[in-house]
């Protein structure tokens, strides 16, 4: 099995440059997208998403790109961003919310930032991850913080935000006796505990609720504890190679991949800065934590080393260089999560690679004529966001790097490949492997060699499928059907509510179950759609071999993306000349899935890459199919 990042050895080797890309280059490389990302904003302030999180990420980038705060951009996100504030629940947009907040610096937001804290803390998981959503507040909380951020209030017995110490100077004795008292409860209650075969948490939402609580602590809310519980959440889940994956599930092994890699270095720094903290409490010269003798974090960047390449030397203008690929899908969060870790840890170089200056040639050369950066997060702008805050080396948690220290480019050179060129396409949505690949059994108790059982028929026997390519729509359901009902509940649901609800869809036998998942998909939002489809090829792996094979031919595309997956979660190596004939599929969601399940089962890729043409594509399938006669057992 093809390993996505593979260590070879500790990062850190001073680097000898290349030719650096030019200075003006960039700067009007992030004029320019400042530009295309005010005009992306709408009347009422926000942008194009349906959670507030956009809208906050677009203002921190705004501010971080040196536009001020009495700009007119600024100040009506900001009003967006606390008339939201006080009801959302979702945790990238909490997150997002407190990092903006916090830069934008307005004592009155102080009310609103604690809230927020409190909401993350009361939503992380006691195995130390967060999911998508957090508690609510109460009524009577929410109008405590309206009466508090009012400039005009009588303070009477209330607090004088204008008297309260300096951020990073505050206790929690100047904390309302509100906070404090949730603060206590929180602590009880010791983190939400996920349901036997749950979803659970996410690398993704971990690693900005991570930020924001080490933002948090400069409010005085005390933090170092939840931190502490992301180090242990992220120690305890790394893979055996190096690297982290989307989810963590007991007895389950997520492919590693750059972004979330990303997460779990940055999860294990923050510990280490709030072991710094608590050093700091029992004495006045606590010295700063050496991180190079924390072989989880190093062994993490040697492994996200391998997704970095080399710069060519390119200004930064003139003729795009044939060498730079294009950006799709999560291309540019990675860069940005890759820059985030590199700038934290006072990384100039991983492996001998500038990776800098590889990600601004890669930036440059993939602006947009109008000045936006597109991938999968184009249309909330969010993906411009990612460019300029990592062309503009933006640290987020400037007392993190004050506080770790030790680390010294001083190892060897690692082996290219793995997530590298990944890293910069869209990688489909993977489910998760069985417990111990190459092991005996996975999770549904069968070896993954060999079928499992509890097949189910969806809409038609397989003989009636047509070919891959001919037909991509679903077929029609019935209203009212108990699937239909589920699938409506799913697309309804909020919350915790909706995480039950998927795992029910997930784990529960009977077609009913893959028809409201596939009835929900199409009208679910991307979050939701995400999930949805990862229940969707868990499902699926608990098929026998013969059920995927029909399942690779079905008229759905959804049907076809999961089967593929499903087909490599298993090992499945028999469906081999059945995931190599869906290159040719006319979806290039199914390409793509298809294309990552040989790539997985096989350690080999012949491509066709994503931007291939007919010519190229046409070839790729050809060395796919020389390949596999000559490796197929007979």
């Amino acid at each position: 099995m093809k390993r996505m990042l593979l260590v070879l050895g500790v990062v850190l080797l001073p680097a000898s440059p290349a030719a650096a890309v030019d200075r003006q280059a960039i700067d009007e490389a992030v004029d320019r997208g400042v530009a295309a990302l005010k005009r992306l904003q709408r009347p009422d302030g926000t942008w194009q998403h349906v959670e507030i999180g956009a809208t906050a990420l677009a203002g921190l980038t705004l501010l971080e790109c040196g536009v001020d705060k009495d700009d007119p951009a600024v100040k009506s996100a900001a009003k967006a961003i606390r008339d939201a504030g006080l009801n959302t629940m979702h945790t990238y947009s909490l997150s997002l919310a407190i990092l903006f907040l916090d830069k934008l610096d307005f004592v009155s937001d102080t009310p609103l930032i604690e809230s927020m804290i409190v909401r993350l803390l009361a939503g992380q998981y006691a195995t130390g991850g967060w999911s998508y959503h957090c508690p609510t507040l109460a009524a009577d909380e929410v109008r405590r913080i309206q009466a508090e951020m009012n400039p005009n209030r009588l303070l009477r017995s209330g607090r004088d935000l204008s008297e309260l110490p300096a951020k990073g100077k505050r206790g929690v004795k100047d904390l309302p006796k509100e906070v404090q008292a949730q603060l206590n409860a929180v602590a009880r209650v010791g983190g939400i505990v996920r349901p036997a075969g749950q979803h659970g948490s996410d690398n993704s939402n971990t690693q900005f609720a991570t930020l924001a609580l080490w933002v948090g602590r400069r409010y005085g809310v005390p933090t170092q504890q939840a931190l502490l519980k992301v180090d242990h959440h992220f120690r305890t889940s790394q893979n055996p190679d190096g690297g982290w994956g989307y989810t963590t599930l007991p007895g389950v092994i997520e492919m590693s991949t750059a972004p979330m890699t990303c997460a779990g270095v940055l999860g294990l720094a923050c510990g280490n800065g709030a072991k710094f903290d608590l050093k700091k409490a029992k004495s006045d010269k606590p010295g700063k934590v050496d991180i190079s003798k924390d072989a989880s974090l190093t062994s993490g960047l040697a492994v996200l080393a391998t997704a970095v390449g080399k710069p060519l030397g390119w200004a930064g203008n003139g003729n795009r260089p044939a060498a730079i690929p294009p950006v799709t899908g999560r291309g540019y969060y990675f860069l940005w999560s890759l820059e985030r870790v590199c700038v934290t840890l006072n990384l100039e170089t991983l492996a001998k690679k500038d990776w800098y200056n590889w990600g601004a040639e890669v930036l440059l050369a993939n602006q947009k004529p109008a000045g936006t950066w597109e991938g999968e997060y184009a249309d909330s702008g969010a993906d411009t966001c990612f460019a300029l805050l990592f062309l503009k080396k933006v640290n987020l948690a400037r007392d993190l790097s004050s506080s770790i220290g030790g680390l010294k480019d001083a190892g060897k050179v690692l082996r290219a490949g793995g997530v590298g060129g990944d890293g910069l396409k869209e990688e489909p949505d993977k489910p998760l492997k069985p417990a111990g690949i190459g092991s005996e059994k996975d999770e549904g108790g069968s070896s993954p060699s060999r079928p499992s059982t509890g097949a189910e028929t969806v809409r038609r026997p397989a003989t009636d499928t047509p070919r891959p390519g001919t037909q991509t729509k679903p077929a029609e359901r019935t209203p009212g059907t108990p699937s239909n009902r589920l699938g409506d509940e799913l697309v309804r649901s909020r919350g915790q509510e909706r995480a039950n609800l998927l795992e029910k869809l997930r784990e529960s036998k009977g077609v009913q179950y893959t028809e409201a998942l596939l009835a929900a998909i199409p009208r679910l939002d991307a979050d939701g759609r995400r999930e949805a489809r990862y229940a969707l090829a868990k499902r699926f792996t608990r098929m026998t071999e013969t059920t995927l094979r029909n399942y690779l031919k079905d008229e759905d595309v959804e049907v076809r993306r999961a089967a593929a997956l499903a087909s490599a979660a298993r090992g499945s190596r028999v469906l081999v000349p059945d995931l190599i004939r869906l290159l040719s599929d006319s979806e290039a969601t199914v390409q793509k899935a298809a294309h990552a399940a040989l790539v997985d089962m096989t350690g080999k890729d012949f491509g066709p890459k994503a931007e291939a043409n007919a010519a190229q594509r046409k070839a790729a399938i050809a060395a796919w199919l020389r390949w596999w006669k000559e490796n197929s057992r007979e």
